[in-house]
C-alpha cells in the first residue's frame, strides 16, 4: 500500500546511456519514492540509504508476493482505493488525521535487519563483502 499512487513507471529501451533517456527517468520519477522500470527492475528514493533500502525492501518484497500469488492463479484482491490511498498517505507520514504518527517505524526496520546481518553475515566487518558499516 505504501506505493499506491506512488511510483513511476518507465519502459525498457536498452542501457540509460542516452542523456534523453536519463531525462525521461528523471520525468518518470517525479516526486515518486518509487519507479518500476518495465522489464529490468525496481528505482528507490529516500533522503537516506536506509529509507531507500527499506523502500527498495518493500516494494521488491509486494512485487514478488504479488508475481507469486498470480501465478498460482490466485486473484489480485485489493482494498478499496480510499483504503490504498489513506494507507499510502499513514505510511508515508502525510496523514492529519491520524491519532498518532509512526515516526520510527524505519529507523527500527534498519535497525532489525541490520541486527540480521550481523548474525547472518559477520564477516561484513571485515571488508571481504565489499563494504564496511559506514558504508
Amino acid at each position: 500500500m505504501e506505493f499506491c499512487g506512488r511510483a513511476g513507471y518507465h519502459g525498457y529501451e536498452g542501457v540509460a546511456l542516452n542523456l534523453a533517456e536519463q531525462r525521461r527517468l528523471v520525468t518518470g520519477l517525479a516526486d515518486h519514492p518509487a519507479m518500476i522500470l518495465r522489464n529490468h527492475g525496481l528505482l528507490t528514493v529516500g533522503e537516506t540509504p536506509a529509507r531507500a533500502f527499506l523502500r527498495m525492501y518493500c516494494l521488491d518484497t509486494a512485487c514478488e508476493i504479488q508475481t507469486a500469488a498470480t501465478a498460482a492463479g490466485s486473484e489480485l484482491i485489493t482494498p478499496h482505493p480510499g483504503i490504498c490511498e489513506l494507507t499510502a498517505r499513514q505510511l508515508a507520514g502525510e496523514d492529519d488525521s491520524s491519532d498518532l504518527q509512526d515516526d520510527k517505524a524505519y529507523g527500527l526496520d534498519w535497525a532489525a535487519l541490520f541486527r540480521m546481518v550481523e548474525r547472518t553475515a559477520p564477516d561484513y566487518r571485515d571488508g571481504s563483502l565489499g563494504f564496511t558499516h559506514g558504508s
